[in-house]
């Protein structure tokens, strides 16, 4: 626990919970949710990067003949080059949400991005997300406290934006906070990252964050092309009061990130942003509507308790085998039935310590085992 606290472990275990993040079982898509994507050969035919005010004015308008719940604009739009019908989207389309990018004080190189013009604040989302030291997202970023000049003047996160609008439209539910680390949304509790939770240790937990937890599936919601769209090609009813992320994918954004399921990928492939926004959006939405367990962390008496049953199985075995081979195998069955256990934990939203654990067996089987075959041992039990 002493070295845990020290942060020693913490890439091992980010990395053993990424393996198990990845052996989870497929859940398909989110129903709720539809990407449409500006691909590579997308923005070559559509006038390049950055796409031009009117082709996304025209993907827009398209959309909105479907009668989507909610549209969330992935694209950053400072400034609008004249084009009256996205400037008229910004300021008159009350379910279309588009995204900004604060301000960092301790980052003062930060690239940050104004909101749309005419866009009020209440259909506004920062961008903005945090990254392990791997530069790998595992946390879900929901709200900020803006700096007082900072145009990027939201709290909430674009993905927290879409999601709590959607529960308001159609169920009704909007978020309570209770305490500053505390959100309750209907009967679902979202508790804030505290600077030592679970493998993180002396995290840097500004904001309001939480684990973010992925959904488990090869495409986390249906994706259609900015051409499917522009030329007549998506039915209706795939776009009817669906929430409708609106993105790049294409190679010329630069808008990708690495995730736990990067490594699964050869090669080793980043996810594009607006899936990631996705990802978020369908958790905050399936933990509220269908029960899907947010990811949680036991307390550090719970996990110190959970250490010491495992490094106490290590001795158990030591004192039960004879020879070293059964020593051998005997761990190594425990440490896969502890793998089991560690990802049966998961499956039902509970992230514990799976590095530390198996650490502890062997060490504390190592330590017994050099105990039971030194002289001192030995000569212990002749003088009985």
């Amino acid at each position: 626990m002493w070295v845990r606290s020290l942060g020693i472990f913490q890439v091992l275990e980010l990395k053993a919970y990424d393996q198990l993040l990845r052996l989870r079982l497929n859940e398909g898509r989110d129903p709720r949710l539809v990407v449409v994507e500006a691909t590579e050969p997308d923005i070559q035919k559509y006038g390049g990067f950055p796409l031009p005010d009117a082709t996304l004015a025209q993907v827009i308008d398209r959309l909105e003949q479907h009668q989507p719940r909610v549209i969330g604009l992935d694209i950053f739009r400072p400034v609008v080059d004249g084009h009256p019908e996205l400037i008229s989207h910004f300021q008159n389309n009350n379910h279309l949400i588009a995204i900004c990018a604060a301000k960092e004080a301790h980052n003062p190189d930060k690239s940050t991005y104004s909101p749309p013009p005419g866009l009020p604040e209440d259909r506004l989302g920062f961008s903005d997300a945090v990254n392990d030291n791997d530069a790998i997202r595992r946390r879900h970023l929901l709200f900020i406290q803006p700096d007082k000049d900072d145009p990027c003047t939201t709290e909430f996160s674009f993905s927290a934006r879409i999601a709590l609008y959607y529960l308001k439209e159609v169920k009704h539910i909007e978020a309570t906070t209770l305490s500053k680390d505390e959100i309750k949304i209907d009967k679902t509790i979202f508790k804030r990252l505290q600077t030592n939770t679970g493998a993180y240790k002396n995290l840097d937990n500004r904001g309001f964050q939480i684990i973010l937890n992925y959904r488990a599936s090869r495409d986390v919601a249906q994706r259609v092309s900015f051409s499917q769209v522009l030329e007549g090609k998506v039915a209706p009813d795939l776009v009817k009061n669906k929430i409708i992320l609106i993105g790049v994918t294409g190679q010329s954004s630069g808008d990708f990130v690495f995730t736990p399921y990067s490594a699964n990928k050869r090669p080793y492939q980043p996810m594009p942003g607006v899936l990631i926004q996705a990802h978020g959006i369908s958790q905050i939405l399936s933990a509220v509507l269908d029960g899907r367990p947010l990811l949680w962390v036991w307390s550090q008496w719970g996990e110190a308790f959970w250490l010491w049953g495992w490094s106490l199985l290590g001795g158990v075995i030591v004192w039960r085998c004879q020879g070293i081979l059964s020593l051998a195998v005997a761990t190594g069955v425990i440490i896969v039935i502890l793998h089991i256990v560690c990802f049966g934990f998961l499956t039902h939203g509970g992230w514990v310590p799976l590095v530390p654990s198996a650490l502890a067996l062997v060490a504390t089987s190592g330590v017994r085992l050099l105990y039971k075959n030194s002289p001192n041992y030995h000569q212990f039990y002749k003088s009985q």
